[in-house]
């Protein structure tokens, strides 16, 4: 059971778009297509919400010491 999606616009040609799902204690993005070691495409990815929720807030920290210019 999904607990919680909010879909955004379509992607179009300068925009990233990735669905992110929360799985009980799993984050899950999907809608991806890229490829791994192997040559074979992967189409989704998932992490431990402590993981997830880690990694995002080192990245937020990182861009709150160093912002970028838009």
């Amino acid at each position: 059971m999904d607990v919680a999606t909010q879909e955004q616009p379509e992607p179009g040609p300068d925009r990233l778009t990735i669905r992110v799902r929360l799985r009980g204690q799993t984050v899950v993005w999907s809608d991806l297509t890229y490829p791994g070691l192997d040559g074979r495409p992967i189409e989704e990815v998932r992490f431990r919400l402590e993981q997830y929720l880690g990694e995002v807030e080192r990245a937020y920290a990182a861009l709150k010491r160093h912002p970028c210019s838009q």
